[in-house]
């Protein structure tokens, strides 16, 4: 019973001796050896074989001209750099400019800690490179150089080396830089061709490794070897029907369709329209969106754009042809879908009748497999991430593999080996249809060894056998190094390895940590699968420590299943990180795991009365456990979600509790029960009844049998309805808003923008302050007829970081450290922040003494003032701190009431402001504001702080003003740095025309403080109509699936497109994510910050105003000191034919927290 084919098919009949077999003919034999070692050869040498690289360099000055350049690298640093300048050139500089050539804007953040400049001043020469001093001339020095000197500078992975006249200095060390361009302070008057003939010239070979195509010898070898591994699966075909039996594809029950199957694939729709994304989601789908023009599959958010080869393809390319076809989530995420629907149909058809009758035939069971896999797939498996293909590749790879041991055949195996070798392709994870493989191996060998002597015997016989599954099992490599080759897998593993992140082995057990914290990751139904699972897991151990089988069970399947599973956990240990979202990959295996646990529980449950009790009891704490996760998902799909960041709970009453109490009075029913069975037992022992006890007892718990199967089946019952519950109560209450049920039920109506038609930005914010009933703007803040005191202009800090946050995590929005050598942060702020005409004072141009003070201050470098900074230049009240959200400092005044010498109350009240009447387009009243500030959020729950609150009133036609009533502002955002305090209009009477603010700090901890501005009422439009779909932006990767309309910016052969704008997720993610994007792991941002500042749009979700969907940052480019952009580099390419041996070298990276 253990390995024969338990479903209608004929029997396979018991291992016979050599002679049942029909000898094979000859050349079926030797074409089976030719074909598939002719397969394996070409794959083999597929990673060796040539490839046509496409070499791209660029020379500068470009076009007669020395106007800076932008060209950023992907990489970072280039392959190698090498300029010429000529000491002539410095007698170009503007006046007082001292930058004779960067690679590097030098206002960008840590600009002489990640770039290459050389500078020359009246004091004399210096040549620095990642903050290390190359080479450095006094004024005398230089001055004894020749006319024709030129300074000659030299960095490669081997070493740099820099020289001028008689001096030189070289060094092993790889100090090439960041390169975003060339950048210069050369006047633009200068004679262009002089300098060309004095030898001026910067060029840069960029490191384009992985833009790359087969070569025709490669494309040759690559399709003879997919011909091969065809020739060989029909050998294996013809050698299977020697024995003369005759066995369908498909199991003979495929087409009967039953009830199960329509409420399995009716909760798969819907959760596919209205149920939760994963994680990564916008990260695959961006890798996607590009790989068409980058020609290869790049990390496009980190690892400095290395391709995911050997993991990802063909998935990932599947992908990425459908992002080309549309960018739609629905579409997109067709292969998880279509993967959902193929397991169950393995699950139900194939797998669950390979384990006896006693499974197959009970109803129970395959409702149990059904919610247990459903209970899995909800949480983990509805996204771009490859957890379904691989939980997909592992189901079909274990069910070949039954199937070709069941009936002794060997195509089927080979079928699943090619099966597994595609699901390892997918992840890394995939380890887990490899280990199908190894379990299945020894009866696969079995199975050739009868066949062996029907082949002819001896090696040849075996080689005969063996050489179809080489080709088939490295048919793989095609996929893998189709378009790279083996030197290049190596160095972007090599990559990826010491970028991180990557934890031990021995750190497994942080995945299964995480499921304990209060997170997404550590979500209800996240702990729910996984933990019912190993429930299930240990019931089937036990049963086998007790009887050595499943009672009823099949035995050689389940002793398969413990194995497989076992080494699956085995595996995992061996992926670089720890993530829940890998479990998704048990989602199929699971539902037999259930099942099977089911019938064991049932099995146990059946021994007694206590039994049946401790089962329902340990069952009840299951559930408890689960529900002490909050009701957690991933961003945009926790709008609207009940118990989204806490437990379940009703009036503070928590689920979790209760089920905990309900497991307890059970487990004390039970303890009971079995005192109570010790003692009537006893009785009957001393009346010499005991034959008949046992008997009464046998029949009452007999009566239990069928509902003592259902307890795993109702739990995932509960937990798989709450969640569809959840989703289409979120989708209903944010009918007026954005769900992503309704932005995927839009797509299906033909609008696919999703988040972005919900998404409003200001679009007049300087422009949409109101007027105030007395004065100007500007001395609007403090209503001299009012109490005021303790509330200055200047009274707010000069860095803000959101509290209770790490900043090395948030990376642009409060990473404020800095060590650049430029001091003129000021340009790294919004525009109107900036000196007139763009201009400002470089670094080059200020003395020593300033240098040193302006490295003292946080936020000098950052790239967005919402987190505070010193602007230098009195505004219109007499601040000069820094104003968030592209505020006009000259129009707009601001107050704030942090000291450190506060010892009494701060109070302020503001003048009346004329309130407009609400239009469409202005439904919104907004305050820019820092600090701690009272409200209550977007639960309804008070957050204590300083208090800041509307007042609005009436006002006749004589001016007099009556104050009917106040209300509270939603403070959205991240503590206490700046944010946009928000009312909608509609919460105030119709008859309001004037509102004022009455602000109040009544704390003396310096902590707690607050600042604002004026309040307004902006126009607003969508996020679409603001910026085309052809404008390139940078798009987070948490929120990327959810702007399928925004164009996420390009990059080829190693330079890539500078975004106009950014969009991040909300402030919780922004403090998690942000960083891994960042520089420090070779990340999207650090290339568009370095040549880009940025401020912030104020932006609103549509109707749902007190919501924090995320932010919208706009970028500029940066200027010299005249306020010129950089223009695009013109670049070169070449198409150079590279071995699959072929390394020029190493890449360069700066490790986390090399600074």
């Amino acid at each position: 019973m253990s390995d024969s084919l338990t479903t209608n098919t004929t029997q396979a009949r018991p291992a016979a001796a050599g002679s049942r077999f029909t000898a094979a003919p000859a050349g079926l034999r030797w074409t089976a050896i030719i074909a598939g070692l002719i397969g394996f050869l070409c794959f083999v040498a597929t990673p060796l074989l040539p490839v046509t690289q496409t070499q791209s360099s660029y020379d500068w000055p470009q076009h007669d001209s020395v106007q800076s350049i932008n060209a950023p690298l992907i990489s970072v640093a280039p392959e190698d750099l090498k300029a010429t300048i000529p000491i002539s050139a410095v007698d170009e500089l503007r006046e007082g400019q001292s930058m004779v050539y960067g690679t590097v804007p030098p206002e960008s953040k840590k600009a002489s800690n990640r770039g290459l400049f050389v500078r020359a001043n009246d004091e004399g020469l210096s040549v620095v490179s990642l903050d290390e001093v190359l080479l450095t001339l006094n004024a005398q020095e230089v001055a004894k150089l020749p006319k024709d000197a030129r300074i000659e500078i030299s960095a490669t992975g081997d070493g740099t080396s820099v020289s001028v006249g008689e001096h030189e200095k070289t060094t092993e060390e790889d100090l090439r830089p960041q390169v975003t361009g060339v950048y210069t302070e050369i006047d633009d008057k200068a004679d262009v061709q002089a300098l060309l003939d004095d030898g001026l010239n910067v060029h840069v070979d960029i490191n384009s490794r992985f833009t790359s195509s087969p070569t025709l010898l490669k494309t040759i070898a690559m399709w003879l070897g997919i011909a091969m591994v065809a020739v060989s699966l029909f050998c294996l075909w013809r050698i299977d029907r020697l024995d003369g039996r005759r066995f369908g594809f498909m199991p003979e029950t495929w087409k009967k369709v039953r009830p199960l199957d329509g409420v399995v694939a009716a909760i798969l729709g819907f959760w596919y329209i209205l149920g939760a994304n994963t994680s990564d989601d916008g990260f695959i789908f961006s890798m996607s969106r590009v790989f068409d023009h980058a020609t290869y599959m790049a990390n496009y958010y980190r690892w400095y754009g290395v391709p995911e080869a050997p993991f990802g393809s063909p998935y990932y390319d599947l992908v990425a042809v459908l992002s080309q076809i549309s960018t739609a989530s629905v579409f997109v995420r067709l292969p998880g879908l279509i993967s959902g629907l193929i397991i169950w149909f393995i699950l139900s058809r194939e797998m669950l009748p390979r384990f006896g009758q006693l499974v197959d035939g009970r109803r129970v069971a395959h409702w149990t497999a059904a919610l247990m896999f459903l209970a899995f797939w909800l949480p983990y498996n509805n996204g771009t991430r490859p957890e379904p293909i691989v939980a997909l590749g592992v189901m079909f790879t274990w069910a070949s593999f039954e199937r070709a041991i069941a009936t002794r055949r060997l195509l089927p195996a080979a079928v699943g080996t090619i099966a597994a070798t595609i699901t390892l392709a997918a992840g890394p994870t995939g380890l887990f249809a490899v280990g199908v493989f190894l379990v299945s191996l020894p009866h696969l060998f079995r199975a050739m060894a009868e066949r062996v002597p029907s082949m002819g015997g001896g090696a040849l016989g075996w080689l005969s056998l063996i050489a179809p599954f080489l080709s088939a099992g490295t048919a793989i490599m095609v996929a893998a190094f189709g378009d790279q080759t083996l030197s290049t897998v190596l160095e972007s593993t090599r990559v990826r390895s010491e970028v991180g992140p990557s934890l031990p082995w021995y750190a497994e057990y942080a995945r299964y940590s995480t499921l304990f914290q209060e997170s997404v990751d550590g979500s209800l139904t996240r702990r729910f699968a996984v933990f019912t699972m190993l429930f299930c897991l240990v019931l089937i151990v036990a049963a086998f420590i007790k009887d050595r089988r499943v009672v009823g069970a099949a035995v050689g399947p389940t002793q398969r299943l413990l194995i497989i599973v076992a080494l699956s956990m085995f595996f995992l240990m061996f992926t670089p990180t720890k993530w829940t979202h890998h479990f998704g990959i048990y989602a199929g295996v699971a539902g037999v795991i259930a099942a099977l646990g089911a019938v064991v529980l049932s099995q146990f449950a059946l021994r007694s009365p206590r039994a049946r009790t401790f089962a329902i009891a340990a069952v009840v704490f299951l559930l408890a456990i689960s529900f002490a996760g909050w009701n957690a998902w991933w961003y945009v799909s926790s709008f609207g979600i009940p118990w989204w960041d806490r437990t379940v709970q009703l009036k503070a009453i928590e689920a979790n509790k209760v089920l905990l109490a309900i497991a307890l009075i059970i487990f004390a029913i039970g303890v009971v029960q079995s005192l109570r069975h010790s003692y009537r037992k006893s009785q009957a022992e001393e009346a010499g009844a005991l034959a008949e006890f046992e008997k009464n007892a046998a029949a009452k718990v007999s009566r239990s049998a069928g509902i003592m199967s259902a307890p795993i089946a109702l739990a995932c019952a509960i937990v798989v309805a709450l969640s569809c519950a959840s989703f289409a109560k979120a989708t209903v209450s944010q009918a007026d808003s954005y769900s992503v049920g309704k932005g995927n039920l839009a797509s299906l109506r033909g609008n696919t923008c999703a988040l972005a038609d919900q998404t409003m930005v200001e679009t007049n914010t300087n422009d949409s302050f109101l007027t105030p009933v007395e004065g100007d703007l500007g001395d609007s803040l403090v209503d001299q007829e009012e109490t005021h005191k303790g509330f200055e202009p200047n009274f707010i800090p000069e860095s803000i970081e959101p509290e209770n946050q790490n900043s090395a995590s948030v990376g642009a929005i409060a990473d404020g450290s800095s060590d650049s050598s430029s001091d003129s942060a000021e340009t790294a702020t919004s525009g109107a922040d900036a000196e007139s005409g763009g201009a400002s004072e470089s670094a080059d141009s200020q003395k020593s003494k300033d240098k040193e003070e302006k490295k003292d201050k946080k936020s000098k470098e950052t790239t967005n003032t919402s987190e505070g900074g010193v602007r230098g230049t009195q505004g219109v009240n007499g601040s000069t701190m820094h104003l968030p959200f592209n505020l006009d400092y000259t129009k707009v005044p601001v107050l704030g009431s942090y000291s450190e010498d506060q010892d009494s109350t701060s109070e302020v009240t503001t003048k009346w402001y004329n309130l407009p009447e609400a239009k469409d387009n202005t439904p919104v009243l907004a305050v820019s504001a820092a600090g701690n500030i009272y409200h209550h959020d977007v639960n309804g729950v008070e957050q204590e702080g300083m208090e800041l609150s509307l007042e609005y009133g009436t006002i006749d036609d004589s001016g007099k003003v009556t104050n009917t009533g106040e209300e509270e502002l939603s403070a959205v955002g991240a503590t206490p740095k700046w944010r946009n305090l928000r009312l909608p209009l509609d919460k105030l009477p119709k008859d309001a025309n004037v509102v004022r603010l009455v602000a109040r700090d009544d704390s003396t901890d310096e902590d707690d403080w607050l600042a604002f501005t004026p309040p307004r009422v902006p126009e607003l439009d969508t996020i679409n109509n603001q910026f085309s779909k052809d404008t390139p932006a940078l798009l987070d990767w948490a929120v990327a699936l959810q702007f399928p309309c925004q164009r996420t910016f390009d990059h080829f052969a190693g330079v890539t497109e500078i975004p106009e704008y950014r969009i991040l997720p909300d402030s919780s993610a922004q403090t998690s994510l942000t960083d891994f994007q960042s520089f420090s792991g070779g990340g999207a941002m650090s290339t568009a910050e370095a040549v880009n500042y940025s401020y912030e749009i104020p932006s609103y979700l549509n109707n749902d105003w007190a919501r924090d969907w995320g932010a919208i940052e706009k970028y500029e480019l940066r200027t010299d000191s005249q306020g010129n952009a950089p223009v695009p580099a013109e670049i070169d390419y070449e198409d150079i034919t590279r071995s699959g041996l072929w390394k020029d070298s190493e890449m360069k990276i700066r490790p986390e927290g090399e600074e």
